[in-house]
């Protein structure tokens, strides 16, 4: 794929006019940007950092798109966390487990492997029955693994909703307010059920440390979530929460 390709793609993945995606002409012009698009002009690695920043497009993902072999490992990694969600939210155990020799026979790196791995066996733990043994060790590297994520893809932010237990509140709030920061504005509804259930957890942990003062960001992020059908049950939860911390 080249460069102008690539910004063709998400130009019109923004919805938007060539005019609109280059400011009105204030970064390059417009006709000239036209052929850019075509591959019939270079651009600027100036230029190009300017388009990017002013259209919010992450230059390290830029750029790792460009190369075939990076976009190929991205896919298949999404492919290994979105197939481990589905099986997680459907109780299917067998299918997480049948992704173990892929993962390791997979192109990936070592070190990807290791995190694909990892998030693996943190959701088979996380679907442990209450009389099962726990893997205390495994949960403690579940621990240190999603404190240390800049950036949280749906499957660590799973893992976080299915782990709150383990933090102690002041961590809660603080990995709890990274995801909603990265997502408030999401239109996907797994992950505004994610938000909204650690929102309604964060606010109960508040009510047990009797901790109700320090919240508020977690208020103000609920009622930004609007009620659907599938968040009805998370909503009733925030609304009896927030009923409870007002009155207190």
């Amino acid at each position: 794929m080249t460069i102008g390709e690539l910004l063709k793609e998400y130009r019109i993945g923004q919805g938007k006019t060539q005019k609109e995606f280059i400011t009105d002409g204030m970064i390059v012009s417009q006709s000239y940007y036209s052929k850019v698009e075509k591959n019939a002009n270079k651009i600027t690695v100036d230029n190009l950092v300017d388009l990017l920043h002013y259209n919010n497009i992450p230059i390290w993902e830029f750029f790792s798109r460009l190369n075939q072999t990076d976009e190929m490992k991205r896919q298949e990694i999404e492919n290994f966390e979105n197939t481990m969600l589905e099986a997680f939210y459907d109780n299917d155990k067998d299918k997480i487990l049948q992704l173990k020799p892929l993962i390791v026979e997979s192109n990936l790196s070592p070190k990807d492997k290791e995190e694909e791995l990892l998030e693996l066996e943190a959701l088979l733990e996380a679907m442990k029955a209450p009389d099962e043994t726990p893997n205390i060790e495994l949960r403690t590297k579940i621990k240190e693994k999603i404190f240390d994520i800049p950036n949280f893809n749906k499957t660590k932010v799973t893992l976080f909703c299915n782990n709150m237990q383990f933090y102690d509140f002041e961590t809660e709030k603080l990995i709890g307010k990274r995801i909603i920061d990265q997502y408030i504005n999401t239109k996907d509804i797994k992950m505004q059920i994610a938000m909204q259930a650690i929102i309604d957890n964060i606010l109960a942990f508040s009510l047990k440390e009797k901790k109700e003062k320090s919240v508020n960001y977690f208020i103000e992020s609920g009622e930004k979530i609007k009620t659907k059908p599938e968040l009805v049950f998370y909503k009733s939860a925030f609304i009896s929460s927030k009923i409870l911390l007002i009155i207190i």
